[in-house]
């Protein structure tokens, strides 16, 4: 066996990681490399002990190690606002029906139209802010 083969391989894949990041590849190039320096000092030396080699590194690499970096070298990651009521208090809408007091009307936001309760009696053109949702309904006030 030509311990060449597994290096070329082995670099080949690592150097895939940076066009396929996750973590995952590199391993697999890794264990392709410790394959092929286990062939060259005459650690390895059938296909089947190759294979069996390369597959358990593989494993342990993946299962145990990236776990390990993973919790050293985080990613770029980013948390964003999940949470459709806080981006939707605090803007204005535009009232389409009529809302009477304990009556739904409706009202555009978003270009969607939605209903809408408010303590006060809206007329459609009227303006009013968001102040809380419940369920699908926008609780409103009008804008003085």
């Amino acid at each position: 066996m030509e311990p060449m083969y597994w290096i070329i391989f082995g670099s080949i894949l690592i150097i895939l990681e940076l066009i396929l990041p996750g973590g995952i590849v590199v391993f697999l190039g890794v264990s392709s490399l410790v394959v092929g320096l286990g062939i060259h000092y005459g650690l390895i030396t059938t296909l089947v002990g190759a294979l069996l080699t390369w597959f358990m590194t593989s494993i342990f690499s993946i299962l145990i190690l990236r776990s390990l970096f993973i919790k050293y070298f985080e990613g770029d990651s980013e948390v964003q606002n999940v949470d459709e009521d806080d981006d939707m208090i605090g803007n204005i809408v535009e009232v389409v029906e009529d809302i009477h007091p304990y009556k739904e009307g409706r009202v555009k936001f978003r270009d969607s139209f939605w209903p809408a309760r408010c303590e006060a009696e809206l007329t459609p053109g009227a303006k009013a802010l968001i102040e809380a949702r419940d369920g699908n309904v926008l609780i409103i006030k009008p804008i003085i």
